[in-house]
């Protein structure tokens, strides 16, 4: 007689749990990764979490970049066709 020791349950939910971060890897130049390593240092983060940050700061960045060049088109085109109000560029708009 021989006696089964495997486990008698599916450990699937426990293997197949998905993960919501990604592992990358990339190159970047050695003075990079020194800087990065003392950035992190200093910062008391771990490298993603310093690189999460950076991105995060680099999007806010982005954002009021393009939304600056946004209004300054807008200034353009509001100075081109005279509108002083919204109201004047709704009507324009609308036709009302």
């Amino acid at each position: 007689m021989t006696i089964d020791k495997a486990p008698n349950f599916c450990n699937t939910v426990i293997t197949m749990i998905k993960r919501n971060t990604a592992v990358v890897s990339f190159s970047l130049p050695q003075q990079v990764l020194s800087d990065l390593n003392r950035w992190a240092k200093l910062e008391r983060k771990s490298k993603s979490e310093l690189i999460r940050s950076i991105l995060k700061w680099y999007k806010l960045w982005k954002f009021r970049r393009d939304w600056k060049e946004l209004r300054k088109l807008g200034e353009e085109t509001r100075r081109k066709f005279g509108f002083k109000t919204e109201d004047e560029l709704y009507e324009y708009i609308h036709g009302d």
